[in-house]
């Protein structure tokens, strides 16, 4: 599952924001990849990523990250795209071959904004190759945003990798985001503003309080129903003015999506449940991380310092990690 959106200040600060909802213990931790580090590949060969940095990641024989920030400001978060995404088969000897799971990690290492990412998106063959977390191909999209707020999607669906822009700035999950924002077309009876009074013969009816204008806001966990809603949350919650405010209006838009515990089984009898929420400000470079067991919202900065160790870092939760305090 998953839910991600892009939201910005009133001076046009940008954040990246995601929920991790996922059945299977992911057990990642706030990770900085210094720059110029080289890593294998699924594929062969190897990759060093000229920027450094941060996101959520776990390291098996090497790191896989779910979500990142470079220090350029481009964000990246993937999510789960079932049923619809579609891979190569083989390798291209004139692109660089990646597994799904790799595309976050070039995109961090190697691309500095949205534009060059659409400039360079056709260096990269995506190939059908296994996790090795999860021992599967995992089917994935993913969404794109730098310091300047353009936001944009990547949906491997068979042949060259497509950018698409994202004119609502919010992902979700299946179907792909055409679907999702023709959607939007069912609700266009949704406001902010409480219905007027109407009359039916002599008969006057009233609305029974605030909220009337949102009846009919889908409530429910599936990838359209968390998609209108964060749509609708984002467009019309206040844009904040300063960084403590827009991480509090962040997490109440990412609260309404969140998922908790025991109120979403899998077939497998698995608790699909959102793990962690992630925040990346793509101006000032902080990561922000809130994982499943503690409301504490935890931060840490690409700090020079960080990019230029020899190895990547991962932060335990009480462990080199801030402890921001909001409002």
């Amino acid at each position: 599952m998953c839910t991600s959106i892009t939201y910005q200040m009133t001076d046009g600060t940008n954040f990246l924001a995601r929920t991790m909802d996922f059945g299977f213990e992911l057990e990642g931790l706030p990770t900085i990849f210094p720059r110029n580090y080289a890593f294998s590949l699924d594929l062969g060969g190897e990759m060093t990523n000229r920027y450094g940095y941060v996101g959520t990641g776990r390291k098996l024989d090497k790191y896989i990250f779910a979500d990142g920030m470079n220090e350029c400001g481009l964000a990246i978060a993937e999510l789960y795209f079932p049923h619809e995404a579609k891979y190569e088969e083989k390798k291209a000897a004139d692109k660089i071959n990646l597994a799904p799971h790799e595309l976050i990690s070039w995109v961090l290492g190697e691309i500095g904004s949205v534009s060059e990412l659409k400039e360079r998106i056709n260096e990269v063959n995506l190939v059908r190759v296994e996790n090795s977390l999860l021992e599967i191909v995992l089917p994935l999209h993913y969404i794109v945003t730098d310091s300047s707020g353009e936001t944009v999607v990547i949906e491997p669906q068979g042949g060259p990798l497509i950018v698409k822009n994202n004119p609502v700035n919010v992902m979700t999950n299946s179907p792909e985001l055409e679907w999702h924002v023709k959607n939007m077309n069912n609700y266009l009876g949704i406001q902010p503003q409480n219905f007027n009074r109407k009359q039916y013969g002599s008969h006057t009816v009233f609305p029974f309080g605030q909220g009337s204008g949102t009846f009919g806001l889908p409530g429910g966990y599936t990838s359209p129903e968390r998609f209108i809603r964060a749509t609708y949350l984002r467009e019309y919650s206040r844009k904040s003015s300063t960084i403590s405010e827009a991480i509090l209006t962040i997490l109440h838009i990412l609260g309404n999506v969140t998922i908790p515990q025991g109120v979403n089984i899998k077939e497998d009898q698995s608790d699909d449940y959102t793990q962690y929420t992630a925040i990346f400000n793509t101006k000032d470079k902080t990561y922000y991380f809130q994982p499943q067991e503690t409301n504490a919202l935890l931060s840490v900065e690409l700090k020079e310092d960080y990019l230029t160790q020899s190895e990547p870092q991962a932060f335990a939760y009480g462990k080199g990690l801030r402890v921001e305090a909001l409002g």
